[in-house]
This record gives structure tokens, sequence and C-alpha cells, in this order.
């Protein structure tokens, strides 16, 4: 029969009763991600018992009134580490074990759930490491027989390698402060997975619950604004068929031409909002590179049309294909394109070639534009970066662009000169060279 499994966070879930040995190198990373571990329990209903020194507790205290209500502290059960480990002198485990017994019985006789956060108080003594490897083992028992998510604290720089190893057999998960993983010597024959740390792990749920109302929101806002904009063109075509004079027939081609890029910048939005926010667009499988060229060029040229900027391409591909996703491929080639034509002079003009070379799919983009310093370049791919504030736009095309270049096993290589203009190559291998 499958072992029933509870929420460690919102995303990720361990069996009941799980035990985990958390060793800490970093206070601050500690400090988040108790809060973190607090948070969650509160959200998901459950009560939380948090041992720990009087100073943790009171940070801990200051950083949850910023972010949980005041009502939700009754739920949150402090007590002093040193006095619960420390009260009988020596570190003693029968004594303190039973001490646990006496804090969770009531809870679980009240059939409330727990989660238990224990940061071990230990002096120096005789045994002192044999007895925290008793308490260990004993505490995974009686965590798993009431059914208590426990949370066993040591700070790394501490403990022994060997202690710590031995500690591993006694706990299912083992926790740093970036990283959540099965212990492998707790179970050799379960298979090691490793979880970001809960205050990583938060902070990641915190974005994509961002980038999904965004989305929801860039939907209301398309639904809304395409409506009008489909009049617009449509009476805008019927204008220029009847008209004669060619002057007006231009800027009537350029009314049709700017409902198409705005058209554009509404799917492009969505697309970059739905990669953000959902694992499934991230789905590798064979693609052809050429149909996704020719479909994203055109749109780009009338793009760099409304800038007054020409926008001249080759491509020499055939049937090659990657390993990537289409939606992925289109985001790539019009951010990159996009940032060309936006950083151009009005009347310039941008390249794009597409090839292949070796085993790779090459593209180029190069513009004559404002270029970028030795700085600026050094800042690239960083999330809501942008390298002229005066410029429109988001910050996170070429944030969005390298991730997916990663994704698909390729490579970027971006050589600009302030005033001059900048060219950027992407390399993606070929899906036979990346299998």
């Amino acid at each position: 029969m499958a072992m029933a499994s509870i929420s460690l966070t919102d995303q990720i879930d361990v069996s009941n009763g799980a035990h985990i040995l958390y060793f800490y190198e970093s206070y601050e990373g500690y400090l988040s991600n108790a809060v973190a571990f607090v948070r969650t329990g509160l959200r998901q209903g459950q009560e939380i018992v948090l041992i720990d020194s009087l100073d943790n507790q009171r940070l801990i205290y200051e950083r949850l009134t910023d972010v949980i209500e005041e009502k939700e502290f009754e739920h949150i059960h402090f007590f002093d580490h040193r006095e619960f480990y420390g009260k009988y002198g020596a570190f003693h485990v029968k004594l303190i074990l039973e001490s646990l017994e006496e804090l969770f019985q009531p809870f679980v006789n009240r059939l409330l759930t727990v989660r238990s956060w224990g940061h071990v108080y230990w002096q120096d003594q005789a045994d002192i490491l044999e007895q925290l490897r008793k308490y260990e083992c004993h505490c995974d028992t009686s965590l798993s027989e009431w059914g208590i998510l426990g949370v066993c604290v040591y700070d790394g720089r501490h403990v022994p390698a060997n202690v710590q190893n031995e500690m591993l057999k006694s706990h299912e998960y083992v926790m740093t402060d970036t990283s959540l993983a099965k212990s492998t010597f707790y179970n050799q024959k379960g298979k090691t997975v490793l979880f970001p740390s809960l205050a990583v792990h938060t902070q990641m749920q915190s974005e994509v619950d961002l980038y999904k109302q965004k989305l929801e929101f860039a939907h209301v806002v398309s639904h809304e604004v395409r409506n009008p904009l489909t009049v617009i063109k449509a009476y805008a075509t019927l204008l220029q068929n009847r008209e004669e004079d060619r002057s007006a027939q231009a800027k009537l081609q350029a009314i049709i031409d700017y409902v198409d890029v705005i058209d554009n910048e509404i799917t492009h939005i969505i697309n970059t909002e739905q990669m953000l926010s959902s694992e499934s667009l991230w789905v590798k499988s064979k693609i052809a590179v050429a149909p996704i060229v020719c479909e994203v060029l055109p749109m780009m040229v009338t793009k760099a049309r409304t800038q007054a900027i020409a926008l001249h391409s080759e491509c020499s591909l055939g049937g090659e294909t990657i390993l990537g996703n289409a939606i992925g491929l289109k985001l790539i080639i019009s951010n990159l394109l996009s940032n060309a034509i936006k950083y151009s002079h009005e009347g310039g003009t941008v390249w794009f070639k597409a090839g292949v070379q070796g085993k790779r799919v090459v593209l180029v983009i190069r513009d004559q534009g404002i270029g970028m310093s030795e700085e600026q370049t050094r800042k690239l791919f960083r999330k809501y970066e942008k390298m002229n504030h005066e410029k429109s736009g988001q910050g996170i095309g070429l944030f969005m662009a390298k991730q997916l270049i990663d994704h698909f096993a390729g490579e970027i290589e971006i050589a600009s000169v302030l005033y001059q203009g900048t060219e950027v190559t992407v390399r993606l291998p070929l899906s036979e060279a990346a299998s």
C-alpha cells in the first residue's frame, strides 16, 4: 500500500510523518527557510511548533509580522530550545523524548495536523555525538507514529561529517540552505530527488503565481483590445482598396501595419507569460526551424517598417530540425529582432541570417544602432535589466531568450560597440547532434 503524503510546500509533497534533517551554513538562509516553513504550514491550516532560541524566535516573529495576519500567530507555538533540550542539564535522550511526546500528544489527540521546527540545542559532554545520533533515530520513529512533519535543525559547521552521515540514516530527507533531497542513506531503494529549499521554492512559487496573474490579465486585455483592432484594420483595408491617391494609401497602410504590430505584441506578451508560468510549454520535441523563421520574419518586417527601418533577411535552411518547441523558438527570434529594431536609428538597417554550420543551426542578427558599452554587455540576460530606459519594454526579453537558448542546449554570443551597433549570434544543435 502506498504511503500517505502531506504537503511540505504548496507544490512539494513528502511522506506523512516525514523527518527532515537540516544542516544550515548561512544564518540568513536559516531564517528564510524557517519563515517559509511556517508560512506554508499556516496556508495549509496546520499547527506550527517552533522550538528555537529566544533571539531566533524574535527575528522569525518580526519577519512573519510582514507576511501573515495577526490572528494566524494563534496557530504558532513557540518554545525556548535551551529550556526544552537543556532543562535536564546534560543532553538526556529518554527525558527529551518524553518531553516531546508530552508536547505533541495533545495535538495528536485532537486530530490536528502539525509541523515541527526544532533547532536542537546541545552542549559539549563526553558522549554528546552518540546521544544526538540516538535522539534522531528515536525521533524518526516517534514522528512517523504521530504523523508529524518534523525538521531537526543543526548548525552544519559544528557537527562533524561522520556524525552528519550517521544522522542521515535516521532522516528520510536532508536539507541545506538551498536544496531539499531524499536521503540515500535512509532508503537505498528510493530514488534521490532534488528540490529547491523551502525559501527558494517559496520565492519561485511566488514568481510563478505572479506570472499566472499577469497571464490572466493579458488574456483579458487581449480580448478587449483585439476586437476594436480588428474593426480598425478592416476599415483601413476597405478604404485603402478604394483609395487612388498613393499618399493616402501609404498612410492607410501605416495604420494596418501598426494594428498588426500591436496584435503581434499582445501575442508576444501572452507567449512570454505562458513560458514563465507553465512547465508544459518547456517540453521539447523535434521542430523544423525554417517554417518558424518564415512565420516570424514577415511580422518583424512590418514592425521595422513602422519605425522606418529596413530588415534584410537571408535564410539558407532546408528541413533541419532542433530539439525545442515552436513557441520558444518564435520568442527567441522575435525578441532578438525586436531589440535590433528598437535600438536602431530611424532610417537604419537590420540584417538577419539563418543557416547551418556543422551540426548547428546558426542565427545572426546585426544592426547599426546605439550599441552597448562593455559594462552594459556584462549585465545582459538579467531579468528586468534594460540597457536603455528611454525605450519601452519590461527588460525581460533577453532574459527569456537566454533561458530558452540554454534549455535548447544552445549558446548565444553578443558583440557590441557603443554607438556603432550590435551583432547577436545564436547556435542551436541539430536534433541529431542534440540527441
